[in-house]
């Protein structure tokens, strides 16, 4: 039983991709978002104790959760967590822009949010 930074329950934070993905399979987002809550936790924990960046994947997939629940305070709240991690790594000022696919997610629920959705 693994119990290091990037560990959840005995296990490395890899080893629940299937599980996240039959829980969103089957549409139980609830029990999804926990999870995933506590890999992201775990993702930082690793990147931290290895001066590492932080693996993207669990952002990812929360962002995608609170898109289909139409929650954008959620969704951009999970990627912002996600940005500012790789701000701090780099030494980046919190307003430093960033581009990649989920600095292109977080501008479309940014926008998404002003226009009065979600």
């Amino acid at each position: 039983m693994d119990t290091g930074p990037g560990c959840y329950q005995g296990r490395h934070y890899t080893a629940y991709v299937d599980q996240v993905k039959d829980l969103k399979r089957k549409g139980d987002y609830a029990r999804a978002e926990r999870l995933l809550l506590e890999l992201v936790n775990a993702v930082e924990a690793e990147a931290k104790a290895n001066d590492w960046a932080v693996a993207p994947a669990y952002y990812e997939q929360l962002a995608i959760i609170y898109r289909k629940q139409k929650d954008s305070a959620k969704e951009i709240a999970i990627l912002e967590r996600y940005l500012e991690q790789l701000r701090a790594l780099w030494n980046l000022s919190p307003v430093s822009n960033l581009s990649g696919p989920l600095e292109d997610r977080l501008r479309k629920a940014q926008a998404h949010m002003r226009k009065g959705h979600g």
